[in-house]
């Protein structure tokens, strides 16, 4: 029982990360801090930036951490800080932004990668519509 409540919970939250409007999210990976993130196109967008922002409790910017420019379907941008000040702590929350002008929906999912020089945050941005064919 426990078993099929948890499996319904994390389905839940998984539908919520891909619902989502906003692309916003808290940072929940096993390392204390982050100095990387790196996006991933997966959609059949080409020639786009978005740009990767923490964020305050109640959403507003507090900073930028890098902008990202994703030139075809498969293509990934890497921003790096190694500075203790600039790294990125578990907890925090974290959005992506895109140019007024850029026109299309998009869902995301995240993943959190260790290596032994960087611990990374990947955001995987996905085509809203692109589900599976019936």
């Amino acid at each position: 029982m426990k078993k099929t409540f948890l499996s319904l919970f994390l389905l839940l939250a998984a539908t919520a990360v891909f619902a989502q409007k906003e692309m916003t999210f808290t940072v929940e990976g096993p390392e204390k801090t982050y100095n990387q993130v790196r996006v991933v196109n997966e959609t059949p967008y080409t020639d786009f930036r978005c740009r990767v922002v923490v964020l305050n409790d109640d959403k507003t910017v507090k900073e930028v951490y890098g902008d990202y420019l994703l030139k075809e379907k498969g293509d990934s941008d890497s921003n790096t800080k190694s500075a203790k000040e600039s790294r990125i702590p578990n907890g925090a929350k974290l959005g992506v932004k895109f140019p007024k002008n850029f026109q299309h929906e998009l869902s995301f999912y995240v993943e959190y990668r260790d290596f032994p020089v960087f611990d990374v945050i990947v955001i995987h941005l996905t085509d809203k519509d692109g589900g599976y064919e019936e």
